[in-house]
């Protein structure tokens, strides 16, 4: 990367699109750092288990609330298994998000790219609007056809690693569109590289961007470190982070808002030290799933 591309990174810094794949409860903090950065922000994903789950969760309305009364678009994650999943399943998570969250729109994740699911997909932003979203984003992780660019107001066109990134082409097309029509999301990112990756997605015509250094099977699982620092363990915390990190996130019960979580992924920090943070001895099996967990 020359010189140039770090110098005007800062001008040139696209806004967020943060794939929120983690719980109000367990991640209190990051929830916080959301609402309080929304000058910043472009979109919020909401996913709390691959979709919204299977009935509704009171912890999670006064955390989306407070957002979009911050002025942030929350969407609801949507999968939909590039053109694989029932569509009526799809409809039941489009109304599950609107009904249960209030949610500004919704984020169908995985979609396909080809001209043989363009209908499909044309049907879902559809179906979506009439039940009331006001906005659409078809997240492909890739550059489709041009066609799908009529049915959404967000295409996702990159989702990988920092390797893949660096190799990405950008399409014609895409140069005859408006920027505010694309996002990249991008991780295994060097923390000393996310300025690059940042001025990258502003000149491959994406006006929103996700960057974090986060790895393993779920790399949205919390904020990156620019944005949320992570501080180091205490002695008696290493080795027993969630990633065998010893900087990352550990395992232990705590009291979230009231609310015991028997067993939440929390980033351990010196304040929670002692009987609100028993790490060694437990392990975290109910963190918020996604596609990823």
């Amino acid at each position: 990367m020359t010189q140039n591309a770090t110098d005007d990174a800062e001008s040139a810094a696209p806004q967020l699109i943060v794939p929120a794949y983690f719980h109000p409860a367990s991640h209190p903090y990051e929830w916080t750092w959301l609402a309080e950065h929304a000058a910043q922000i472009r979109l919020v994903v909401l996913n709390l288990a691959n979709g919204p789950g299977d009935q509704a969760d009171t912890v999670v309305s006064p955390a989306v609330k407070r957002i979009r009364a911050a002025g942030i678009t929350v969407c609801g994650y949507v999968d939909t298994n590039y053109g694989l999943r029932p569509a009526a399943d799809v409809a039941a998570d489009i109304h599950r998000h609107l009904d249960w969250y209030q949610v500004d729109g919704v984020f169908f994740d995985r979609a396909a790219i080809g001209v043989d699911q363009l209908s499909h997909y044309a049907n879902l932003s559809d179906r979506a609007r009439r039940s009331g979203a006001r906005l659409v984003a078809l997240n492909h992780g890739a550059h489709p056809i041009e066609s799908y660019a009529d049915h959404a107001d967000l295409l996702g066109t990159f989702e990988g690693p920092w390797s893949a990134y660096l190799e990405l082409g950008v399409p014609r097309w895409v140069r005859s569109r408006p920027a505010e029509q694309f996002f990249h999301l991008v991780y295994e990112v060097p923390v000393e590289s996310f300025a690059d990756a940042r001025w990258l997605a502003t000149h491959r015509r994406a006006n929103y961007a996700y960057v974090t250094d986060r790895t393993g099977g779920n790399p949205w699982d919390c904020l990156p470190a620019d944005d949320f620092p992570r501080v180091p363990l205490p002695a008696a915390c290493q080795g027993h982070g969630k990633h065998g990190n010893d900087s990352l996130i550990v395992s232990c019960p705590t009291l979230v808002s009231g609310i015991m979580a028997a067993c939440a992924c929390w980033a351990c920090r010196p304040d929670l030290v002692g009987s609100a943070c028993c790490w060694p001895a437990f392990s975290c099996s109910q963190r918020a799933a996604s596609r990823y967990g």
